[in-house]
């Protein structure tokens, strides 16, 4: 039996339909600081994290509203969040462990490691043309980095599968593998070393859940470069992860949202894989129970074939203080961690609802036959 939750944490059980042991316990201070609407937050996050869209409800089968004040009592059995309490994510297809895509788990096995070459100064010279500056920062671009998103040792394969995972509940397209623009933008390397440490959210809306007046308004910045304007059809909105004290010395200040030279270009970073990456960082501080999922065997796509980089250290680093230049793909990956959610709540749902389909056609076409017998 679960635990209550910490008084000032809002519980999420994620799997409400079987074991209810996979939960995400956030506290209720950081969904205020990090929206003004917690509720939609709350939502995004589970979103993100499961691959599916659904509603969250008390435990006893209220829905919590998206509108208004979460403290506030709503119409129609709707109520708001209250920290102390546990609630449940239902979706429509309800998420399970037992839903292992087993025929997706077989691919992974004879992934080419070797898909994605090293293109990094093509990608890098993308990103300039589209960014002009750091995005966030407005830093000069010969003092930015090109940074991936998705981590570039990951390798096509590994994205190609992101973002099939998604294709139920997404319809964004990624042709250019892990050098693709938008798995990336351009900024300073102290940024890039904040992401690699997963610090910092960026959070693209408007989204499933979030519309861009939900996120808090940008500190001014004191100068975006005049090449440079914010798009006019959405909002990147980056903010630091965890905790009020955004620390002293990082050169730029938070929330700060993105401007660049082709504001509205078809290429700008993908919602989708910034949803990867913030799934990610969410889901190491705050997810809970997924040890359970462990058991069943799942094989991992190979990473790029290359010689390790610095900057990959941070993603492949044993979290315990081992080797930094050792291989790490395993489950405390967060990357990891999202992949094998996102293919086990999308492609193994569909396979289970064909499944499920085929047998109503079979049992209906014999109770033809035997009326007709």
């Amino acid at each position: 039996m679960r635990s209550p939750p910490d008084p000032d944490n809002i519980r999420v059980v994620l799997n409400p339909k079987s074991s209810g042991n996979v939960y995400l316990d956030i506290p209720y201070a950081e969904l205020r600081r990090l929206s003004l609407s917690p509720s939609r937050l709350l939502h995004y996050f589970c979103f993100i994290i499961l691959g599916l869209e659904g509603t969250i409800h008390t435990e006893d089968e209220r829905v919590i509203a998206l509108e208004g004040n979460d403290d506030e009592e709503k119409e129609d059995q709707n109520v708001g969040l209250k920290p102390g309490y546990t609630y449940l994510y239902h979706t429509e297809n309800p998420f399970t462990s037992a839903l292992v895509d087993s025929e997706a788990a077989h691919k992974l096995t004879s992934l080419d490691s070797t898909s994605s070459q090293e293109r990094g100064g093509e990608f890098r010279s993308r990103l300039v043309d589209r960014d002009g500056f750091g995005i966030f920062t407005g830093q000069i671009p010969d003092l930015c980095a090109g940074q991936h998103i998705i981590p570039h040792i990951k390798g096509d394969a590994w994205l190609n599968l992101i973002v099939q995972s998604r294709r139920h509940c997404d319809t964004e397209e990624i042709s250019g593998g892990i050098d693709d623009p938008r798995n990336g933008f351009l900024d300073s390397g102290t940024l890039r070393k904040c992401l690699a440490t997963r610090r910092v959210l960026i959070i693209k809306t408007p989204n499933n859940y979030l519309r861009p007046e939900d996120l808090p308004p940008a500190v001014p910045r004191p100068g975006i470069p005049p090449q440079c304007s914010f798009p006019t059809n959405c909002r990147f909105t980056l903010m630091w992860a965890f905790g009020n004290a955004v620390p002293y010395g990082l050169g730029f200040q938070m929330p700060a949202d993105a401007a660049f030279v082709s504001p509205n270009a078809d290429d700008l970073p993908s919602g989708l894989l910034l949803d990867c990456y913030n799934a990610g960082v969410i889901s190491e501080k705050y997810l809970k129970g997924f040890e359970e999922l462990s058991s069943h065997p799942f094989p991992r796509p190979p990473s790029i074939d290359r010689p390790p980089r610095p900057s990959d250290t941070a993603y492949r680093s044993k979290q315990d203080g081992g080797d930094a230049d050792e291989l790490c793909f395993d489950a405390d990956d967060p990357c990891d961690v999202i992949l094998r959610i996102w293919m086990m709540s999308g492609n193994a749902q569909k396979r289970h609802e064909r499944k499920q389909r085929e047998l109503r056609e079979r049992i209906n076409s014999w109770n033809s036959a035997t009326e007709n017998g």
